[in-house]
């Protein structure tokens, strides 16, 4: 059906079309609650944070010309990149394991997968640039099983590791990726485990991911005692309140026509795999369902979040396009076709009502009254914010000028969102400090700027900002620790014309002790 020139053309479209639809969206649309958080990151750079490992820290510095040109669009260019670059490495992993023509379908699953397509493909995330690392190596390891007996993997083998060992400088959990591949050598590879260039590509992924070993040695290991009471066994037993909560998220991330699609082509190996060679299926379902399955089952004691499984659903895509291509190819049904249609009228809808929800709904979506204005409504995390800057920076001004306040008088925070907001909007375009004092799980990396921002000093002021659909009270938070709290100004956020949340900016006055938090 589609050959050569076609195919690219295809591709080529299909890039261009989502590229210029992503760049829209992301130029009239506010940064969420963690894509500012990680614009810390930027700001401090370090060999690993508190969270996650450096690498998407590096890319917004480097797509913001050194934090020279900051704003929405330009922090989310590395993840819209990433998802054009994406769109052409599935495909052509389609092309390789089968033909043009499921190529050109995995790119259209890739595309309207909620995860792919937009969490990871326009918001500016640790997934975003771990994807293409993610393909890149499924990529190199569909070449692998897929050269002649004669034939040597060795540089395939080290740029496996190197592709695994960039995207664990996302994410660690891309470690399922060699979970995967040495699960395939396993039970179907075994001679592979005496080429010793596997071991060298092991050897160049943990070269790699070195400095989040070296920080981490450096800081207590904390980032490992973060992450292992977020998946570990708690005494509460099997929470299935959680486990349904992640399957549900899961299929809506993930589309819920891609799952239906998923389900018939799982069910469908059952019966019969010889729509494709059982070395691809084989490596393509280690590397798919070991992670999808440990996420899952974490959530089975704690609450998980469905992005986590994303990566895993990857190998899946690119199944059901080889399925689906070769039921297209005996024609026995047109049924493929027309999930297809309505995957992608679907996320087209998804897209262009979540962004007019957000942009045009009148007032909010959550509570209503003064301090829990807003309130429960996740479109607030994304609209509006940069409002706060002109009328904040007045209010400040004024209190410098009037000797109420000193000009270093910093911005104290409790917990990293809506801190990370507050940060991205307000304190550094003013090259205002930031002082973080809370606790360290509440925080996160806010502890580690502290190191660059100082303190809040014995007998010094500070600003506390309480956006409504937040609030936290600091008469409350830090009323022991300064002589006073008083409310300085009330400033009122509209939304097509209503009120959608208020923003509180107090004065905290004198003092008692030094406060940010250290580690």
């Amino acid at each position: 059906m589609l050959a050569g020139k076609p195919f690219k053309n295809l591709i080529f479209n299909l890039i261009l079309f989502s590229t210029i639809l992503r760049c829209v969206i992301a130029f009239y649309m506010g940064l969420g609650n963690d894509e500012v958080y990680y614009f810390t990151y930027a700001t401090q750079p370090d060999w690993n944070h508190f969270d996650h490992p450096p690498l998407v820290g590096i890319l917004i510095r480097i797509f913001t010309f050194n934090l020279h040109w900051n704003n929405a669009f330009s922090m989310r260019l590395p993840a819209i990149l990433g998802a054009g670059i994406n769109t052409w490495l599935i495909a052509e992993c389609g092309r390789l394991i089968k033909s043009e023509r499921a190529g050109m379908i995995a790119a259209v699953l890739y595309n309207t997968s909620v995860y792919t397509s937009m969490i990871a493909g326009l918001f500016i995330l640790p997934d975003s640039p771990q994807l293409v690392f993610w393909l890149a190596a499924i990529y190199c390891m569909l070449k692998i099983i897929s050269l002649r007996s004669n034939q040597s993997p060795g540089s395939l083998l080290l740029l496996t590791g190197f592709w695994i060992g960039l995207a664990m400088m996302c994410k660690v959990h891309a470690l399922f990726l060699w979970v995967g591949f040495g699960s395939y050598m396993l039970f179907n590879h075994r001679k592979m485990f005496f080429n010793p260039n596997l071991y060298l590509g092991l050897l160049v992924s943990m070269v790699i991911i070195s400095p989040i070993v070296f920080w981490n040695t450096q800081n207590q290991f904390i980032t490992w005692q973060f992450h292992s009471e977020r998946v570990g066994i708690t005494d509460s037993g099997v929470n299935f309140k959680a486990f349904f909560t992640t399957l549900a998220g899961q299929i809506l991330y993930n589309n819920p026509i891609h799952i239906f699609l998923y389900v018939v082509v799982l069910a469908g190996l059952l019966k019969s795999r010889g729509f494709l060679p059982a070395k691809s299926i084989s490596l393509l379902l280690w590397c798919s369902l070991s992670l999808i399955f440990a996420t899952t089952a974490a959530s089975l004691f704690r609450p998980a979040l469905p992005h986590w499984s994303g990566p895993g659903f990857i190998s899946l895509m690119l199944l059901s396009a080889a399925y689906a291509d070769d039921k297209i190819r005996l024609n026995r049904s047109r049924l493929y076709y027309t999930l297809l249609n309505c995957s992608a009228g679907l996320i087209l809808l998804v897209v262009m009502a979540g962004t007019a929800l957000i942009r045009f709904y009148p007032g909010t979506l959550g509570s209503k009254g003064d301090y829990k204005t807003g309130s429960g409504d996740v479109t607030l995390d994304m609209y509006g914010w940069d409002e706060l800057l002109p009328s904040f920076e007045t209010i400040r001004n004024k209190d410098i000028e009037n000797g109420k306040m000193a000009a270093d008088s910093p911005l104290l925070v409790h917990k990293w969102f809506p801190a990370g907001h507050l940060y991205f909007y307000a304190a550094y375009p003013l090259s205002l400090r930031i002082v973080g004092e809370g606790e360290l799980n509440d925080l996160h990396k806010f502890v580690w700027l502290n190191r660059q921002n100082g303190n809040v000093a014995k007998g010094t002021n500070a600003y506390f900002i309480a956006p409504s659909n937040y609030f936290s009270d600091p008469a409350t938070i830090y009323g022991n620790d300064f002589e006073s709290v008083t409310l300085a100004a009330k400033i009122p956020q509209r939304r097509n014309g209503e009120i959608a949340r208020y923003w509180y900016v107090y004065r905290l006055v004198h003092a008692k002790r030094a406060l940010g938090k250290q580690i």
